[in-house]
């Protein structure tokens, strides 16, 4: 017969195995930790992400080094405009994690979107595959990530501190009997500059002509461009040269038709009037203080409209309008949209 003193370690034993094998139940903080990190992420999917952000730093004081809550953090400062902290977070969460593809991923695109700005170049048309490979995470992650539309800013190509004003010159541009390209091209500028930019744009009626030189010659005027700025207290300048252009573009061309006979859509060849309308502008960026070149940027746009004799006035303004990002992007904020994957698990 055993004694009970000889059954208690027996017992012990059992009562040891039995916590072992009991879960732990999570604590307030693990619960809290999870209730930020899936409100965060509902907020980020609501495109709010301040609120996102300010979340998530609200659990990192309670799991400083959880690299699921960096990663997310880390997208929030790239849509806040914080691409360096971004570049620190995500590499931070990168080691804490052991190398996680999805945050790998995140990095990468990243990078080559400020590859992309650097050299301004257009996205590239893979650029989301990357994160559609980055879903082979998807083995055990496939329900605790969200892939979200990121809008992402771009800074001006110019560094405009103490650029206060902006002058608009005119433009060299060929006569024409469809249109005052100057004109038009001084006009439209303006009022997207007024529109879409910090800047105070010099109301100088008429515009400040300019030499009629060659292109580079102009470009390379230091004097004249100093000059402009002293008379018109302009921090930057804006000129160049401008082409406005409309030809037929009629032919034949194959066009689908209803028959009358059968009701069928049938393939015919047709002739069709059109006109091809074109625009191309050089613009140059000049500082006012030293007339030294700032910026230089060659755009061009055209389109074709159905029948003859459209409105060159409004051709034109179609044609500007198409060009008015890349303008715009030299001395303000643009936005380009991204795809990047936060962690709501």
């Amino acid at each position: 017969m055993i004694g009970r003193s000889q059954r208690l370690p027996a017992a012990a034993v059992v009562l040891g195995l039995l916590c072992v094998a009991t879960p732990v139940a999570a604590t307030p903080a693990d619960a809290d930790f999870q209730t930020l990190l899936q409100f965060g992420a509902e907020m980020a999917k609501k495109g709010n992400w301040r609120e996102a952000r300010f979340r998530w730093e609200q659990a990192l004081s309670l799991s400083p080094d959880e690299p699921r809550l960096l990663n997310n953090l880390a997208v929030a400062h790239e849509v806040l405009g914080d691409p360096s902290g971004a570049r620190d977070l995500y590499g931070r969460a990168l080691r804490l994690s052991g190398e996680d593809r999805t945050i790998a991923e995140n990095l990468a695109s990243l990078r080559r979107f400020e590859e992309q700005v650097r050299s301004r170049a257009e996205p590239e048309a893979a650029a989301d595959s990357g994160l559609a490979v980055a879903g082979d995470s998807r083995q055990k992650n496939k329900s605790k990530t969200l892939r979200l539309p990121v809008s992402l800013p771009v800074p001006p190509r110019l560094d405009l501190a103490g650029i206060r004003t902006i002058l608009v010159a005119s433009f060299l541009a060929p006569e024409s009997e469809i249109l005052d390209i100057n004109r038009e091209t001084v006009r439209f500028l303006r009022g997207e500059f007024r529109k879409h930019t910090a800047l105070e744009v010099l109301d100088v009626s008429p515009p400040p002509a300019v030499p009629e030189q060659m292109l580079d010659e102009l470009a390379a005027n230091v004097e004249f461009w100093k000059y402009l700025g002293r008379e018109y207290g302009g921090d930057l300048i804006v000129s160049g040269a401008a082409r406005y252009s409309r030809q037929d573009a009629s032919g034949f061309q194959d066009v689908d038709a209803i028959s009358p006979v059968t009701g069928q859509k049938v393939r015919q060849t047709r002739f069709v009037e059109q006109e091809q309308f074109s625009f191309e502008i050089d613009l140059l960026f000049l500082e006012g203080a030293t007339g030294q070149l700032r910026h230089r940027d060659r755009l061009r746009r055209r389109a074709v409209f159905a029948g003859l004799g459209n409105d060159p006035i409004t051709a034109f303004y179609d044609l500007v309008e198409g060009l008015a990002g890349d303008v715009l992007a030299t001395v303000s904020t643009a936005r380009r949209e991204e795809i990047r994957a936060v962690f709501r698990k």
